[in-house]
């Protein structure tokens, strides 16, 4: 079985940590990058194109790509290689969550019980994701962020560095919270919203 990380810039070098922190040993590093084929990442070699995954059998890989979009771009096209989930050695996850394939939780985040993680889903370091939160699928909770019980995060959404979420909040499908933002009200699918309390600035193109 080789494990194969996708991805070769900065959030490779947390993904393949994480792997490292739970003992799993990585293969190597794809990236469509050609420039990056020869270089390592904390000693693991990139060796080309992630279109040699095609030519791979009993191959497992994480997507370690900060873009949602992206990550469900890669996801639908590798059908053929089996989806690690992460959970980070020092981080919280209590034993009645649920985790999607190919999700990642790093290091400091805490997701308490009964919160249900989507497929492909990135808490970055040092979130916390409360009681009943729901994340679907392809969604990017960012380091520092903090989601009160029962909010409701869309498919593709992108929550941003510290931001917070009151509880039972919905945010929805491809919408991204800014930096430092409070969500204290739904915020539609699609919109960018920031502030005191969070408002949408704008609606973000829909074709995802």
């Amino acid at each position: 079985m080789k494990v194969i990380v996708i991805g070769a810039g900065g959030h490779a070098k947390v993904v393949i940590s994480t792997l490292q922190a739970m003992g799993i040993k990585v293969d190597a590093v794809v990236d469509k990058d050609e420039k990056k084929k020869g270089s390592k990442i904390l000693g693991v070699p990139v060796i080309g194109s992630p279109n040699l995954l095609y030519g791979m059998d009993d191959v497992k890989a994480i997507i370690a790509i900060g873009s949602n979009q992206i990550r469900k771009h890669i996801a639908s096209e590798f059908q053929n290689v089996e989806w690690l989930t992460l959970i980070h050695p020092r981080a919280y996850v209590h034993e009645s969550v649920k985790i999607g394939e190919g999700s990642v939780i790093f290091a400091g985040a805490i997701v308490q019980p009964f919160a249900c993680i989507g497929s492909h889903v990135i808490i970055n370091t040092g979130a916390t994701v409360d009681h009943d939160c729901e994340i679907g699928n392809y969604a990017h909770v960012a380091p520092g962020s903090h989601l009160a019980g029962g909010v409701k995060v869309g498919e593709g959404a992108f929550i941003g560095i510290g931001a917070v979420a009151i509880p039972n909040v919905h945010i929805g499908d491809w919408a991204i919270i800014g930096a430092g933002a409070v969500v204290t009200a739904d915020i539609p699918s699609f919109a960018t919203a920031v502030g005191v309390p969070a408002k949408p600035i704008k609606v973000n193109p829909k074709e995802k």
